[in-house]
């Protein structure tokens, strides 16, 4: 008389020949099966990921009580910016900038200090203010110093927080003034679309301080590969030189993102806009932004702006 066991083990050669019979299509099913389960998981963390930054009570407005008088931007498009307390007068200046150039686009500050928060918050402009997840410093920022390196380096975790919500990003320094509507230069066939920071015959810097991202798979794939790239250096590298690297790549090898360097004249270094001697070289230059950069100090960036009549704040 057979065992249970025996029994047992018959039922299972008995199920292990059933499922040799049609082991190709099992394995296919299966196989699929996983593929599913993989693409929720996925698509599960990096809303989860996501929600780490901003989540949906931090999605920004989309009405403006100022209706703009040139095109609009994108109705699913989002200006951000960080900031904070040392830099909080830019800040204010930077969005008289925009109020005076005729547009007034959904637009994301996110304070890196509870101060800068509260102060924001105050101010009479319609903005949408966060807090971050992880606070900084509150101090003056000096360039290239690690403090500094910290601070900027969070910005492309906030880019991609909005990108995989769907909206397209422009994301925009304090120290910027913008003079004209910019939207209207972000045209089809490109996923980002930068600010570069030096004109020929110098090399091609680009500045991750004036950038604009469409929502398209490419731009998610390669801002995911950014925030990777900065994590897994052993020398923390600010995000705009492995910007730099990673859109070089791409430029050169013609695949993957799309990137449009945005006409330098009418986007303009502050390494050449403040200088007076090339702008009486250079009076047909209209620029639709400037940056005020290249320069290191809080104290010397207003000073610039006083200078060319560019401080809104009295």
């Amino acid at each position: 008389m057979p065992t249970s066991c025996t029994i047992a083990m018959k039922r299972i050669n008995l199920m292990y020949r059933t499922c040799s019979r049609s082991n190709t299509r099992s394995l296919i099913v299966f196989l699929l099966i996983l593929l599913a389960i993989g693409l929720v998981m996925t698509g599960m963390l990096e809303t989860i990921a996501s929600r780490r930054y901003l989540n949906s009570d931090h999605l920004p407005p989309r009405k403006s009580r100022i209706q703009p008088v040139s095109d609009e931007p994108p109705p699913k498009t989002v200006v951000l910016t960080t900031t904070n307390s040392a830099f909080l007068d830019l800040t204010e200046n930077w969005l008289y900038s925009i109020q005076s150039c005729g547009v007034w686009p959904n637009i994301t500050v996110i304070a890196e200090d509870r101060a800068a928060y509260e102060a924001l918050r105050k101010m009479k402009f319609n903005i949408h203010v966060t807090l971050a997840d992880q606070l900084s410093t509150a101090d003056n920022l000096l360039f290239d110093t690690p403090e500094y390196k910290r601070f900027v380096n969070k910005r492309a975790d906030y880019i991609l927080a909005l990108l995989h919500n769907g909206y397209d990003v422009l994301f925009s320094d304090v120290d910027t003034y913008w003079v004209k509507n910019p939207f209207p230069y972000f045209e089809e066939g490109y996923d980002i679309f930068t600010q570069a920071d030096q004109l020929p015959p110098l090399p091609q810097v680009l500045c991750a301080g004036f950038v604009f991202y469409k929502a398209t798979g490419q731009t998610l794939k390669f801002v995911r590969t950014w925030i990777t790239r900065m994590a897994i250096k052993k020398q923390k590298l600010p995000d705009q030189v492995v910007l730099n690297q990673l859109i070089m790549k791409c430029m050169k090898n013609k695949n993957g993102v799309k990137v449009k360097v945005l006409d330098p004249n009418l986007f303009v270094s502050g390494q050449f806009y403040f200088n007076d001697d090339w702008r009486s070289k250079n009076p047909h230059v209209q620029p639709v932004m400037l940056h005020n950069n290249w320069v290191i100090g809080h104290d010397v960036k207003v000073q610039r702006f006083k200078k060319i009549g560019m401080w809104s704040i009295k």
